[in-house]
């Protein structure tokens, strides 16, 4: 951050995340909210997107974004599932948490930290998905098929390997 949004003065970093104006200003440049699910179907096969924009265009990624203004993370995760694959709250069981991580998003030319919670829930029928918004395809894949080095965002890839090896142990 260079000035103060609140007077517009220059920034003077103070320590890592906290600037200060010459106004005495205190801005914290805290890491944004974002959340994410990796949905399961009845066969053991999780909701896969592949990213159609830049960070991580052609990767994978699960369904799920940043909050907007003040949204819980689970208002933003049933928002998301929304936007980016057409999926309302009556289409999968209570997402269940798995992880929340720290991650970067590279966003024209800036790093945003992010901090993100990674869930997990099972699909309820037969719903149609929809890929859209950054979304540009969202498959059912056997877990086993897929591969966690090609899922973009470290948040997400982490939240992928528990949740795979906690079905492989039966434990979910």
């Amino acid at each position: 951050m260079n000035f103060c949004r609140r007077c517009g003065a220059s920034l003077e970093l103070v320590n890592n995340h906290v600037y200060t104006c010459k106004n005495d200003h205190v801005i914290f440049a805290n890491a944004s909210p974002a959340s994410c699910m990796w949905l399961v179907n009845d066969r053991d096969e999780v909701l896969v997107a592949t990213r159609a924009i830049e960070p991580g265009k052609g990767l994978l990624d699960a369904p799920g974004g940043f909050n907007d203004g003040a949204e819980t993370y689970e208002i933003a995760l049933a928002r998301e599932l929304e936007e980016e694959v057409g999926l309302t709250p009556s289409d999968y069981t209570r997402p269940e948490y798995l992880l929340s991580w720290l991650d970067k998003y590279d966003y024209k030319g800036e790093q945003i930290d992010v901090l993100s919670n990674v869930y997990w829930a099972r699909q309820i029928g037969s719903p149609t998905i929809n890929p859209q918004d950054d979304v540009g395809e969202a498959t059912f894949m056997p877990i086993a098929d897929v591969d966690p080095d090609k899922i973009y965002f470290d948040a997400v890839r982490q939240g992928f390997i528990v949740l795979r090896d906690r079905l492989k142990q039966g434990s979910l």
